[in-house]
């Protein structure tokens, strides 16, 4: 085998250490790189006829099966992706070159029909991190790196932007965006679903949920057609209400980030909080993932899409998670 310092862009001196993944964006293949002396951080997406290195090109295709499907269409619909880390699409299942009427967004957008947040963010006046005596916190909700460290569904208040605090503030967490690799990646049975490129530590912020904010009136008459189907990707923000019933739903199913294409398991592997950040309002509150264990690379990223007891009026299907503990049912 040649050696590494063989293997070098075109366009400068930088050793090709690995490669990582691959991509044909409008006929341009394009292939992940990590670079030779430099961290994750530096990894950065390269044309392939500027790549002088041969050998390590073909050690990656033969230990890969290649891909079944033109995902251009794919990476068009990513390309409005603000996410830190440039998403990765595999397919080796089918010939799906990606979703039908889908726009990638990344915060959610409000229905006319419902209001903005107008609970007042009282500010605090910090002039440190936040990690003691801010008036934001009703407690800790984060470790020293950022990961959550209170139970599930425990609402979490960060910092706002009238806040006097920096960004290194230790509440500011969800709203600074998730640093995870995603690939979305085609399975024989789920469809799309998530695949961490990386590990993730327990308690790192994976994804938000976005999409359209909706009020519960119209999520019903939407949901009554998709849930027939087994497609609604509708969440009621009912975490934060005093009642049974939520005020507003978020629907994924046209609009949405990353988590639009996160699947069921009975055993997942992401727990749900509600978050705050402009403001207190307990009815328009955030939906944020985080790691419920320990992640490991190539593991799908999953969570319960029925975790309390059924509604015997709601639609059920098969569950194809394959998690030991499979209820092999799936209620929507």
């Amino acid at each position: 085998m040649p050696s590494k310092r063989r293997a070098r862009s075109s366009s400068g001196h930088y050793v090709v250490e690995a490669i990582l993944a691959d991509a044909t964006v409008d006929g341009v293949r394009m292939y992940e790189i990590k670079w030779e002396g430099f961290s994750d951080e530096h990894n950065s997406w390269v044309a392939e006829q500027s790549l002088q290195c041969p050998d390590l090109l073909a050690a990656y295709h033969a230990a890969r099966r290649p891909n079944c499907a033109d995902l251009s269409p794919f990476y068009r619909i990513l390309r409005d992706a603000r996410d830190y880390h440039p998403i990765v699409v595999t397919n080796t299942v089918d010939d799906c070159g990606g979703p039908d009427d889908f726009t990638y967004i990344n915060e959610s957008t409000f229905a006319e029909d419902v209001p903005r947040p107008c609970t007042p963010l009282h500010a605090c006046s910090c002039t440190n991190d936040c990690s003691t005596g801010c008036s934001c916190m009703r407690q800790r909700c984060y470790d020293e790196h950022g990961r959550v460290c209170v139970p599930e569904k425990t609402a979490l208040l960060e910092c706002g932007p009238r806040c006097a605090c920096d960004a290194q503030c230790q509440t500011r967490v969800v709203q600074h965006g998730s640093r995870v690799k995603f690939e979305i990646r085609r399975f024989p049975l789920k469809g799309w679903g998530v695949v961490a490129r990386a590990p993730i530590p327990r308690g790192t912020f994976v994804a938000e949920y976005v999409g359209e904010l909706i009020t519960f009136e119209e999520a019903e008459q939407r949901g009554a057609a998709d849930s027939a189907r087994g497609l609604t990707y509708l969440f009621d923000l009912d975490m934060g209400c005093a009642g049974d019933l939520a005020d507003f739903t978020i629907d994924a199913k046209r609009y949405g980030n990353i988590a639009h294409f996160f699947n069921h398991s009975c055993a997942p592997n992401m727990q749900l909080y509600p978050a705050y950040v402009e403001h207190r309002d307990p009815r328009l509150h955030r939906l944020a993932f985080f790691a419920a264990r320990d992640i490991a690379a190539g593991e799908e990223l999953t969570f319960d899409y029925s975790p309390s007891c059924p509604d015997s009026s709601g639609a059920m299907f098969a569950c194809a998670c394959g998690a030991a503990e499979c209820r092999k049912q799936i209620f929507m």
